[in-house]
């Protein structure tokens, strides 16, 4: 089954959305107070790491893949209607070596999505590419002869097509070696990283890959540890060349005990240019873009320059009053004092309102957030990896009424199938050009991992909004419209856009 219109039509409405403590006495509409555990008992066990969203069987629900330190068998939580039930071991997907990294992709675009696994290098295994074959009823590991059977502290998987022609390339940072490059060839993977200029060296534990400079090619932001720099490879097509230190987002001077870790790419401020944000060792980023390929930190006017021991990074609005906000997890080497961040996006600055179940149970790694139950309000999985941690999904009991002020759109090639990661999502106000939010969809996020999933939007006011995807191609960046959306005519709140052939506008058609 393909990843057509039908197939989502159940999967839901994704809503989305110095360190001052807001109170938290009465749970107002911003309030994160709304969160409450789902099947807690089924997500108890400690040492989860990354974790990872897609409907791997077709069936409108989105389910999740989370990843376990040494020992403990990986999970993979098929959703029903919004119950949860694990499948990993009867898929053959339960492996017990240490499981850095996750991604879901449509590597050979048959429309059932396929996940790559990654260890750490003591494990002595072997990264794993599992095949789906058919509604996520079988799995099996083609890792060896895809060429892709690699092995080392495997951090941020990505799945990506980095040179335009149609097929999905994929991206593996490691933390001791070289980073590496699979060009896609159809039959096989070649690795290309040195010959493109992305065989990164330095410590990598993150990255994340967005078309910075409007070119119509995808580039990449690599989160490097232990004080090494971090980079920006600028993809020129034929070569990528690092600009991070002419860019001035290269962190230069940080002590070896610093370095970055988690980067996510949003539009805080709703300008319609993508932002970058880094989570780390000594102090986080917020580079803001100007539109004109320029960027400027101002994490610290804004109030999120801080943490310890950040590790990554995830944006959504989880109060939907349009404005996207991010939730930062910390990592202690001992299992005390870990202190995770809730910021609130205020507008014209952040406030960390992280309430106290959080504080108690909350994440060292994994962050995701994501609609599970198609109420239009973004709910939360978590992964911590300590003694006595737990791997909690959170489910958002926003208002009804407050919930419904959302839209998901979920982005997919001419054939239906899931290829287009890195497009950029935007909604305007009606007939105008006036931004209302701009999102990217999605590749890498949350530690070490790439979810399959529409992107979501929180809406500041009910009523109608335009939408436009920008994808990018062998003709460089290609913009597909659909006019006048009204969200509350559509199936969960969901707009499905194909891009190519006038998809979208047949879509906006049927739907409205």
């Amino acid at each position: 089954m393909r990843l057509d219109r039908r197939t989502f039509m159940g999967l839901g409405t994704v809503a989305t959305c110095g360190f001052a403590q807001r109170s938290l006495a009465a749970p107002a509409a911003n309030s994160p107070r709304h969160f409450v555990p789902v099947q807690p008992e089924l997500f108890a066990a400690s040492g989860g790491q990354p974790n990872c969203w897609a409907d791997f069987d077709n069936d409108g629900d989105l389910d999740l893949f989370v990843g376990f330190k040494a020992d403990l068998p990986n999970r993979l939580y098929r959703n029903d209607h919004g119950k949860f039930t694990e499948i990993g071991a009867d898929l053959g997907m339960a492996d017990l070596p240490d499981t850095r990294a996750a991604a879901w992709g449509d590597f050979n675009a048959d429309g059932h999505i396929d996940l790559y696994v990654g260890f750490s290098r003591r494990s002595g295994t072997s990264n794993k590419l599992y095949r789906n074959d058919g509604d996520g009823k079988h799995f099996i590991d083609i890792a060896r002869e895809m060429g892709v059977d690699v092995k080392g502290e495997t951090r941020q998987i990505s799945w990506i097509d980095f040179d335009n022609d149609g097929r999905v390339d994929l991206f593996v940072a490691f933390r001791d070696a070289p980073n590496m490059l699979f060009h896609n060839e159809g039959n096989r993977f070649v690795e290309v990283a040195k010959d493109m200029g992305v065989d990164d060296p330095r410590k990598t534990v993150g990255a994340v890959w967005f078309d910075y400079n409007l070119d119509g090619r995808l580039d990449l932001f690599v989160a490097n540890q232990d004080g090494t720099l971090n980079g920006l490879f600028r993809n020129d097509g034929s070569r990528f060349v690092d600009v991070a230190h002419e860019m001035g987002m290269d962190a230069a001077g940080r002590p070896s005990t610093s370095g970055s870790n988690g980067p996510s790419v949003i539009d805080y401020n709703n300008d319609g240019h993508l932002d970058l944000f880094v989570a780390g060792y000594g102090a986080n980023f917020l580079f803001k873009n100007d539109g004109r390929g320029n960027f400027t930190d101002v994490a610290p006017a804004l109030g999120v320059a801080g943490g310890e021991k950040a590790t990554p990074s995830n944006w959504g609005d989880y109060d939907n009053d349009g404005r996207p906000d991010v939730y930062v997890s910390s990592y202690i080497d001992k299992a005390v004092n870990e202190k995770d961040y809730l910021f609130h996006n205020d507008g014209d600055r952040f406030t960390n309102v992280l309430p106290p179940e959080f504080m108690k149970h909350g994440a060292t790694h994994g962050i995701q957030w994501a609609d599970f139950d198609g109420d239009g309000a973004l709910d939360l999985a978590i992964a911590n990896n300590n003694p006595g941690g737990t791997h909690y999904l959170y489910r958002n009991t926003l208002p009804a009424e407050r919930a419904r002020r959302s839209l998901q759109v979920l982005v997919l090639d001419e054939r239906g199938r899931y290829t287009r990661a890195g497009s950029e999502v935007r909604i305007y106000a009606p007939g105008t050009r006036t931004v209302l939010g701009s999102r990217l969809v999605d590749t890498g996020s949350g530690y070490c991992s790439q979810n399959v999933m529409p992107v979501h939007f929180g809406l500041p006011r009910g009523g109608r909004v335009d939408v436009e995807v920008t994808t990018m191609t062998k003709d460089r960046r290609r913009i597909t419209r659909v006019a006048n959306v009204d969200p509350n005519k559509l199936s969960r709140r969901m707009l499905v856009v194909k891009v190519g052939a006038g998809a979208a506008d047949d879509i906006h058609k049927k739907r409205s």
